[in-house]
């Protein structure tokens, strides 16, 4: 690892200067920009500017702020020139001046106008690049500095990027946290080899939002507050829209959503939609639409309130998100729409770190560290993005490509295939191979995904299996190469679709297909066909609801399958608690009409507010042949507290409005982690109105939530509220508080909030976090209470004074007590293996009379003691485990020869004092 950061820093040296001053470039138009640069003195804020880079005639004065933060005591200067006046897609040579103090010559283009290219051949390209944060790792200079490496390589000299690159696109987390400290030497140090000549755009990350200064510091170096698209400003830097050409970008803020931001998406894309100079759109959002690693860490507010307005234009192509600490690429499945995350080079985030799934509308998980470059045809309707990536911790890579993608208009979407087996009026038994014909296109564009839908009814409204799948899907390591990914769909044929035995009940089935090829165009779904499955479980008779939560008076549309056919079976609607029989008739009920499979809809709906069931019973009787399925019907119930945190002791408000008010409707306070109907609620009270509040006095500290349930019962309705009652709420405790070097470290903790990106972090004794760099770092899946054991990478590494605490939400607060553990020397019992401690004695030297500890990474089958003479001094057979203790109290002192027979035999030295 030490040559490759090496070579790193080999490479960041390149083009290194002399120079003090460094412009940085951001909020771009067709007719000006912004230069900004630092000092640490001299006000003076000068841009002079030309056409050529010998004639640098114009003069641009500007302002300048000076900041103050730990470590600044009024020495910050940052400097602001606003060029304007200047002609679009145009390319201009520049310096800045601060006193006797003069930068290099940089030069760079303003932006095309709206529709238009950017370079001579038509074209509009952008680079993007995710997380930064690492102050102290030569790692996002180094994703900088090849990204210029490959630009030049592309398209022309190295000191010429403006020529074929519009925009640097960054999506959060440009800094680990906010201080005056991290932008001048994270952000703007390692982005220097391009902020130049490229112009910068940014959004909110979580760790912008930590810190001393937190988001004060984004807004004071950020110029945000002038973008706008269409006239539509968004009244905020937190998020804001801007077109380049032919392209509008819409940059959300996933760390303070609100409605009005979600109104301002709406608006945007309805102007974009209806703009003929915007052929494409991209979204950004610090955090991802989906994630196969920290699985949960993402943003519903993006995935479900905001992605259904962005894709409601055909004109959205891409979101980009950051946060995790890698690449991955996937689309959505109804929609040409590509979803990434470009997470930058930022903390390790490797397989087996974290609570991991397969998702179908993920394509590829690479943990690398990756940028990729946007490349637009603007004339021919062509949108292209090459990912490529530099390597990780474990290994080096120079550019490599690893993903390119692409969305190219007017292009024949794929042929209709057929399903090919002969299932018609068939009977079948399990396993049973369905198959599609050959994918056929009239394009070039091969085969990227099929879909197979299994129904209980021929209009799918019950769909027993919906099947996606990519020709490639990359997930999870190869063996144990953590920075590698495996393609577990290699020699798949996703034409073809296998259901193994049990996978489906007795009874009728229908089934259709489609192609999508890597245009992300989907073809006609096949023909429907039918097949009826024997001798295998018993049919699975099925009802369905098309929701389970109804405003009244709306229609109720059921949908059921493998009913016996009798033209007598029926459906009621019944209260919850009702008993159905001839003394307890149904609210609403309708036959199945003889069909085995269909749907029906009760177009009236119900009128009452209510928790209801809908049961199927068969031949006119009151014999149930499916399982009920219950459902509300109502106001949609909204929970508010009357602020996210409050103080220990504090009163906690709890509002309530749109309320069904039914008898013994009431309000529930639970622990974070806790499940109504499992453990009796922390606090709660009967609702007595459609709209009100409550007050809960006296909770303890800790993290909570509030939920609405019907009738004295634990059927919820309505989104929980979370809140928080104190600071420090989280406990922790470790088992120690002295440890041997490479000493397991034992962590138990309750009350924590529950975050997927909650963590434990080590740090020198007196360091402070967000300030000083930590010592490790470990995520526990966001459980609320439990134990663990830190693994070994992340112990501390040498002797000293440390303190652990508990984090939350991949942030630097703190919600834990701090608890101080020393680390003491050297066990002289430890031996390396393949890079790794795989066995240690401790203490060592020992006392006579107290124990001597064996810990190995691999189970220990048997101890010999010898002395120095060679002899036999004790042994222990088929020991069995990787933890052993021996008692000193027989040893007289002196040196012995401890051999541990393990996965090899270890030979270890102990003296005992």
């Amino acid at each position: 690892m030490k040559k490759i950061y090496l070579l790193l820093m080999v490479l960041c040296g390149i083009g290194a200067e002399a120079q003090t001053l460094f412009p940085y470039l951001q909020a771009p138009s067709p007719t000006s920009i912004y230069v900004n640069w630092k000092t640490s003195a001299n006000p003076e804020s000068i841009v002079e500017y030309g056409t050529t880079p010998t004639a640098l005639t114009n003069t641009v004065t500007g302002t300048n702020q000076v900041m103050s933060d730990t470590g600044y005591p009024a020495n910050y200067f940052y400097h602001t020139v606003h060029v304007t006046g200047l002609t679009a897609n145009t390319k201009y040579y520049y310096r800045i001046k601060t006193g006797s103090e003069v930068s290099a010559v940089y030069n760079f283009k303003t932006l095309p106008l709206p529709g238009q290219a950017a370079t001579a051949d038509g074209h509009l390209r952008f680079l993007i690049m995710g997380d930064n944060q690492m102050r102290n790792e030569p790692r996002f200079d180094s994703l900088v500095a090849s990204a210029k490496r490959k630009i030049a390589e592309k398209w022309g000299i190295e000191n010429d990027p403006a020529d074929n690159i519009a925009l640097t696109v960054m999506v959060g987390d440009q800094v680990d946290v906010g201080t005056l400290d991290h932008y001048e030497n994270v952000h703007f140090r390692k982005n220097k080899g391009l902020s130049g000549y490229l112009p910068i755009q940014t959004l909110v990350g979580n760790h912008e939002t930590y810190g001393t200064l937190a988001m004060q510091a984004y807004y004071d170096h950020y110029i945000l507050d002038g973008m706008s698209y269409q006239g539509i400003s968004s009244g905020t830097e937190n998020y804001y829209a801007n077109q380049v050409g032919n392209t509008l970008f819409i940059a959300m803020d996933t760390e303070h959503t609100s409605a009005q931001q979600l109104a301002w998406v709406a608006q945007v894309v309805e102007a974009a939609d209806n703009d003929n100079t915007v052929d494409w759109i991209i979204s950004l959002g610090h955090r991802p639409y989906q994630a196969e690693q920290y699985v949960g860490d993402i943003s519903p507010w993006v995935r479900n309130n905001a992605m259904p307005l962005l894709t409601a234009s055909s004109k959205h192509i891409l979101h980009i998100g950051a946060h995790h600490h890698l690449y991955h690429r996937g689309q959505l499945k109804n929609t040409p729409t590509y979803q990434i995350i470009s997470g930058g080079v930022a903390w390790d985030q490797y397989w087996g770190m974290a609570v991991e799934q397969n998702f179908e509308d993920v394509q590829k998980t690479i943990s690398n560290w990756l940028y990729q470059i946007i490349d637009i045809d603007v004339n021919n309707g062509t949108f292209d993005v090459d990912a490529y990536s530099i390597g990780s911790v474990y290994q080096w890579k120079n550019n490599q490509l690893m993903d390119e993608f692409h969305r190219y208009l007017g292009l024949d979407v794929p042929a209709q295939p057929t399903i090919t087996n002969e299932l018609t009026g068939n009977d079948v038994e399990l396993p049973l191979t369905l198959e599609t014909s050959a994918y056929s296109t009239t394009t070039n564009q091969e085969l990227n995904s099929t879909q197979f839908m299994i129904g209980k009814t021929q209009d799918f409204s019950i769909v027993e299996k919906d099947v996606y799948r990519d020709f490639e899907d990359l997930f999870g390591p190869v063996g144990t190469q953590v920075d590698s990914t495996a393609n577990v769909n290699l020699n798949v044929d996703i034409t073809k679709l296998t259901l193994a035995p049990g996978d489906l009940p007795n009874g009728q089935y229908f089934v259709k297909a489609r192609h999508r090829d890597r245009n992300l165009n989907w073809s006609q779904w096949s023909e429907v066909k039918s097949f009826n499955i024997i001798n295998s479980t018993f049919a699975d008779t099925q009802i369905q609801l098309d929701t389970l939560a109804y405003l009244p008076n709306t229609p109720i549309i059921v949908s059921f399958a493998d009913t016996p056919g009798n033209s007598t079976d029926w459906f009621g609607l019944y209260k919850d608690g009702q008993t159905p029989g001839s003394s307890t008739p149904s609210i609403q009920w309708a036959y199945t009409g003889g069909q085995v499979s269909g749907t029906h809809t009760f177009t009236s709906g119900l009128s009452q507010t209510g928790w209801y069931y809908i049961a199927l019973f068969e031949n006119d009787g009151y014999t149930e042949i499916a399982d009920r399925v219950y459902f509300y019907v109502g106001p949609n119930v909204i929970l508010t507290t009357s602020q996210p945190a409050y103080q220990s002791g504090e009163a906690v408000t709890v509002n309530f409005t749109d309320a069904p008010n039914l008898a013994l409707d009431w309000i529930g306070v639970y622990k974070v982690g806790q499940v109504p109907g499992q453990v009796n609620s922390t606090a709660w009270s009967y609702v007595t109105a459609p709209g009100g509040s409550f007050t809960f006095n006296g909770l303890a500290d800790g993290y909570y939530y509030a939920q609405y349930m019907l009738q004295d019962g634990y059927n919820k309705v309505g989104e929980k509220v979370f809140f928080q009652i104190g600071s420090m709420i989280t406990q922790l405790a470790i088992n120690k508080t002295v440890y041997n070097l490479n000493e397991n470290i034992i962590a138990t903790w309750t009350d924590a909030p529950g975050i997927i990106k909650d963590w434990i972090g080590i740090y020198h004794g007196g360091d402070e976090p967000n300030v000083d760099p930590l010592v490790s770092y470990t995520y526990f899946d966001g459980q609320p209470e439990g134990t663990m054991s830190l693994p070994d990478d992340k112990l501390p590494t040498e002797p000293g004074d440390y303190f652990i605490v508990i984090f939350t939400d991949d942030s630097y607060n703190e919600v834990s007590n701090r608890i101080n553990f020393e680390v003491l020397g050297d066990t002289n019992g430890t031996e390396e293996w393949q890079g790794q401690q795989s066995l240690m004695v401790y203490p060592n030297p020992a006392k006579a009379g107290e124990r001597t500890f064996i810990k190995s990474k691999y189970r220990v089958d048997q101890i010999d003691m010898f002395d120095m003479t060679g002899n036999l001094f004790y042994t222990s057979k088929n020991v069995e485990d990787y933890n052993f203790s021996l008692i000193n109290q027989s040893l007289p002192t002196g040196t012995y020869i401890l051999k541990i027979h393990s996965n090899k035999v270890y030979t270890v030295k102990l003296i005992v004092n």
